[in-house]
């Protein structure tokens, strides 16, 4: 009976220490099949009824284990999550804020009755044409239309040096206003044109400058002739505008 108790005993120790050192178990088990084959060879069965019991009390013990490692490992992995969304909403939040800051600066800016510096405003054609009929100035901008052709096999290139140069009424013009004179009309400096003054009409809120007003208060009296002739007139260039207001106010 009590061979029987201790090998009960040597047995459980046996089986403890082969599920927590199982690695180093198979290995010595390898090696003794190896050099005492023929003689545990009867006993093959009970080697591996052992071993396949060993391998189940291992999976018994061990599955909870990896059970919670799991789902401590989702929990790290949610949590750092969760870190670098609310990371990354601090720094959407964060540039939002800034954009709205320069965007609230940018429109005091430029609908300030005195400003600091210049704005470049949006102008059509209408503003460009009475720039360039009350002032003499053509508001045009540079365009260059590239010279293209094909070279043997097909392929596309292009000649600088042919390139079309022209100039277009420009779509935006820089000025600084200095002073309010009344409602939507100011005093302005043309930063591009050597800042000659001039009266915009620029509405409160908008990023457009509708017209120009001469300087002159007799103006429109005086040279009626020449802005029923010139305004609205799409058959003359801006340069030609600008020349006219130059020949009947200065030549003329």
């Amino acid at each position: 009976m009590t061979k029987v108790i201790l090998l009960a005993i040597a047995c459980i120790v046996a089986l403890a220490i082969a599920v927590h050192y199982w690695k180093l178990v198979v290995f010595v088990a390898v090696i003794i099949v190896i050099f005492t084959f023929p003689v545990i060879l009867p006993f093959m069965g009970v080697f591996i009824g052992v071993g396949l019991a060993i391998l189940l009390v291992q999976h018994l013990l061990q599955g909870p284990q990896r059970a919670e490692e799991r789902r401590r490992q989702k929990e790290r992995d949610e949590s750092e999550n969760r870190r670098k969304e609310a990371e990354r909403q601090q720094q959407k939040e964060r540039g939002e804020s800034e954009n709205r800051r320069k965007e609230a600066e940018r429109q005091q800016h430029r609908d300030s009755d005195q400003q600091v510096r210049p704005y470049t405003y949006k102008i059509d054609r209408h503003g460009n044409e009475a720039l360039a009929i009350r002032y003499g100035i053509a508001n045009q901008e540079k365009k260059i239309e590239p010279y293209t052709y094909y070279k043997k096999g097909g392929e596309l290139a292009r000649n600088p040096s042919r390139d079309k140069v022209y100039y277009a009424p420009a779509s935006t013009i820089t000025l600084q206003k200095t002073k309010r004179i009344r409602e939507s009309q100011y005093e302005v400096l043309l930063t591009d044109y050597r800042d000659r003054k001039a009266i915009a009409v620029i509405e409160i809120g908008t990023e457009y400058v509708k017209t120009f007003l001469p300087m002159q208060d007799g103006w429109f009296k005086k040279h009626a002739d020449l802005e029923l002739a010139l305004k609205g007139n799409g058959s003359f260039s801006l340069k030609e505008l600008a020349n006219f207001h130059i020949q009947k106010t200065i030549g003329g």
